[in-house]
């Protein structure tokens, strides 16, 4: 971590000499807020030392204010901002697709709009109008606003059938915080939201520290936004709820964040919405959330659920630890099932949850604790209301109270059962399987120790302080060069910032695939897909909705584990393991992509050639002609194809790519 901050602090100091007497330099550099993502050449610049009247955009006569930037800019720019902070006087405001908004490379900007206030609602921070789709928001602190960012729709005023929103919009590497109300909002359908390696704090000002929960202050608010990403964010001090997707939201995924004191819930798998927000169309019985996926998240400190379940269907929930959850004491269980009303509208679903899986979690509990595990929740009103419909489909999870055994309830009167024990839960359910008690031992990276509990919770460490940073420590020597080659160019993925010995998974890989083609074309991938006149197909796999992912697939550059047929989707498998012949396979993908020519080329002088699958041959010839794969050893040459591959090798292998030798 130490070498991680002496790393930034060089690359921030080197970025305020160069600075140094151009009139768009900065006016303040952060050693532990930097971007590090490179700025394309065809930016349009802003610095707080800038004039709005004599600027052109370039880096020596930049504009001052980023809306008049905005006002500039043509679909597909990107606006840099200088380091420094923004006090803008309104809100800033996206009216156009494809644009990207970031820090200078090496610098920090803000946006700040605590003291704006016009009275009007939802008057947000960074807002993304509903023409704005594809946009961008990279590496940018925001603070204040109705929310810090939102995303517009025209459901509700757009007329009928117009409910054009803005969509496929990515928030990553940010700072938010300080907003009167949710921090990120997401309104119905607004689609393809990718929120990824933010901090996100502080909402709610407006209730003016309000600690009950009870006050409508998120820090993630999706209401009906299908295919949502939010990964690998700390989120923490939040008035409301740390993340939910509501009102008919559609395959979200929430993993690898981590929580710490949300006042009312940690997670929570749907929630109660106004009916009119639904898609009765797509979901005619009104399911608050359908087919989420939350794994590998630390929930700490919640004041209610850990994690909860509101009119949900085919929600599966893995591999998390929750902390000290219901830490307000009085209201839900650690994982709950709780009922939606909808405006208790006649007309509206208010259905119970259904098909809920859930396993390998960690639940780990003070001697404070007093409520339920679990509990599912029933209600007399409405004419009898069940927050869950047949039994949950659980096993191998791990519960610890200190000093105490557990409990689980069921209030549906034809199963009631009262605080029962592990076994009596197993017994009525039918399930849960290879659960237990246990002291997990966790460390402080929260981790556990004990060896019973190997494959469940967090299966790494979630440390918000090297979101920013890069953990150059965990490199192997001979790496860490071309590391900071490619760290400079902007095509690592954040989340392969460390643990660089680590095996990469497919999705990662083909993530930084994409990444590379936009640094080596200084385009969008959106502007990519235009110009070759490839659309994303989002039905394309049934296992991922990553962005990245369908434009490699749209572009050739993957076409999964199982090729999408004409009536089905295919599989991707995001997390499996990555071997260096599909390695080569996607790097001629990418290249051909890019626009080279990759083919002519002799055989790879490998004297295991013959061990490569016949999809990868190709593949692995170009690789040794152009010197972008080695080999792994020399006496005899060995390229060993069914190896996986690690992230830093594949880093590497990025930046072995030479444009100007590409034919």
């Amino acid at each position: 971590m130490k070498k991680a901050i002496a790393i930034m602090l060089i690359l921030a100091l080197t970025a305020l000499c160069l600075a140094c007497g151009q009139p768009g330099g900065p006016t303040n550099v952060s050693a532990a807020k930097t971007n590090t993502q490179q700025d394309p050449s065809t930016a349009i610049y802003v610095s707080p030392n800038g004039n709005d009247r004599s600027a052109t955009g370039e880096i020596g006569a930049p504009y001052k204010s980023i809306n008049a930037a905005l006002s500039n800019a043509s679909p597909g720019d990107t606006i840099v901002l200088r380091g420094g902070t923004y006090r803008e006087g309104q809100n800033v405001r996206i009216r156009m697709a494809n644009i990207t908004i970031k820090s200078a490379n090496g610098e920090w900007a803000i946006i700040d709009l605590t003291s704006y206030d016009p009275g009007c609602d939802e008057d947000s921070g960074v807002y993304f109008d509903v023409d704005s789709s594809g946009g961008r928001l990279q590496g940018v602190e925001v603070m204040g606003g109705f929310y810090a960012v939102c995303m517009e729709t025209k459901w509700g005023w757009g007329g009928d059938d117009d409910y054009v929103a803005a969509s496929n919009i990515v928030i990553e590497d940010c700072v938010l915080h300080d907003s009167r109300y949710d921090v990120v909002k997401v309104k119905p359908n607004c689609d393809n939201i990718t929120i990824q390696n933010n901090e996100i704090y502080n909402s709610g000002t407006a209730f003016g520290g309000d600690t009950s929960g009870e006050s409508n202050a998120e820090g993630i608010d999706n209401v009906n936004g299908d295919n949502m990403i939010v990964r690998g964010n700390y989120i923490h001090d939040i008035c409301g709820n740390g993340v939910y997707a509501k009102g008919g939201a559609t395959n979200a995924l929430i993993e690898n964040n981590k929580i710490e004191r949300a006042y009312g819930a940690g997670i929570m798998v749907g929630f109660d919405t106004s009916p009119e927000y639904f898609d009765i169309k797509a979901n005619p019985r009104y399911y608050e959330n359908i087919g989420c996926v939350v794994k590998n998240n630390l929930v700490i400190d919640a004041g209610w659920e850990g994690i909860g379940f509101y009119g949900s269907k085919d929600a599966e929930v893995y591999n998390n630890t929750l902390v000290n959850v219901v830490a307000g004491g009085q209201y839900h269980s650690a994982i709950y099932f709780g009922l939606t009303y909808q405006d208790w509208e006649s007309y509206a679903g208010r259905p119970p949850s259904t098909n809920a899986k859930i396993h390998h979690n960690i639940i780990c509990q003070p001697a404070s604790f007093s409520r339920p595990m679990i509990e599912i929740r029933y209600a007399n009103e409405l004419g009898g209301m069940s927050a869950f419909e047949g039994s949950p489909d659980m096993h191998d999870n791990c519960y610890y109270i200190a000093g105490k055994s557990v409990s689980f309830v069921d209030n549906r009167p034809k199963s009631v059962l009262e605080n029962g024990n592990l076994s009596q839960w197993q017994s009525h359910i039918g399930g849960d399987s290879g659960s237990f008690e246990a002291d997990p031992e966790l460390g402080d990276d929260y981790l556990p120790k004990n060896p019973l509990c190997a494959k469940m919770g967090i299966s790494y460490a979630l440390d918000p302080e090297s979101r920013l940073s890069v953990d150059m420590e965990s490199a192997s020597p001979w790496a860490r060069d071309a590391i900071q080659s490619a760290l400079k160019k902007g095509f690592v993925p954040s989340d392969i910032r460390g643990d660089f010995k680590a095996v990469i998974t497919r999705a990662q890989f083909c993530r930084m695939a994409v990444m590379w083609l936009e640094y080596a074309t200084d385009k969008k991938i959106e502007t990519l897909l235009a110009q070759k006149s490839l659309k994303i197909n989002p039905s394309a796999f049934s296992d991922t909705q990553d962005s990245y992912i369908l434009a490699a697939y749209a572009l050739g550059i993957t076409s999964g584990t199982r090729a999408p047929g004409t009536s089905s989707p295919g599989l991707f498998t995001p997390n499996g393991n990555f071997t260096r012949e599909q390695a080569a396979t996607m790097v001629l993908n990418t290249v051909r992509a890019y626009g080279a020519n990759t083919t002519g080329f002799p055989e790879a002088k490998y004297a295991d050639i013959d061990k490569a699958s016949n999809w990868a041959i190709e593949g692995i010839n170009f690789c040794y002609a152009k010197k972008i794969m080695v080999g792994t050893s020399e006496n005899p040459p060995m390229f060993s194809p069914q190896q996986t591959y690690t992230r830093e090798q594949a880093i590497i292998t990025f930046d072995n790519i030479k444009q100007g030798e590409l034919a």
